[in-house]
């Protein structure tokens, strides 16, 4: 509608262009599997790469987000539901979602603060601890977000010519009890 073209500056169409050509990701929340489900069809409609931010019920809709391929950063500490939009969370979903090759990763819900991202180890720890596999678990907080925003060229793994922090443990990073030796930025 013509009313809502006018309320939108120049700048920020302009800046909605790479979302519209498909070089930079939308990225949408939705706990819901049928609110999952209308993100996937608004995104084929419109060629966009989604990425769901949530998730607590995409195991539901896991067959039609790997055929999208859209991928997912769960909450993998949020199996009790929040809402009725959560009602169906499990544990097991970062699992789920693996084994039907959804691309999956790790943040917080909708009300955790960045400063919370020191945590990230301990999501994946939790989702290993039910039925995600190590390897996919350490790759969802490496070289999967990198995939999902399109900078895995630059960032995510230990690649020449790749920017990149290494960080020593002195055992399994996944564990709770485990803290970093030494970061070399």
């Amino acid at each position: 509608p013509q009313d809502v073209i006018e309320s939108v500056s120049r700048a920020d169409l302009e800046a909605l262009q790479d979302v519209i050509e498909g070089t930079v990701p939308v990225l949408a929340h939705a706990d819901r599997a049928s609110d999952i489900a209308a993100l996937l069809a608004l995104a084929t409609e419109y060629r966009l790469r989604l990425i769901v931010a949530g998730g607590a019920e995409a195991w539901l809709v896991a067959e039609e987000l790997a055929m999208a391929r859209v991928g997912v950063i769960l909450s993998a500490v949020n199996n009790l539901p929040g809402s009725f939009d959560q009602l169906g969370a499990r544990l097991d979903t970062a699992a789920l979602l693996d084994a039907a090759g959804v691309a999956v990763t790790f943040g917080g819900n909708r009300n955790m603060q960045t400063h919370n991202a020191r945590n990230i180890t301990q999501a994946a720890g939790i989702a290993v601890a039910h039925g995600l596999t190590w390897e996919a678990g350490l790759r969802a907080i490496t070289l999967t977000p990198a995939e999902l925003y399109g900078v895995a060229d630059r960032l995510g793994s230990i690649e020449p010519g790749k920017d990149a922090d290494l960080v020593i443990w002195p055992d399994d990073p996944l564990e709770l009890t485990n803290y970093p030796e030494q970061v070399f930025i």
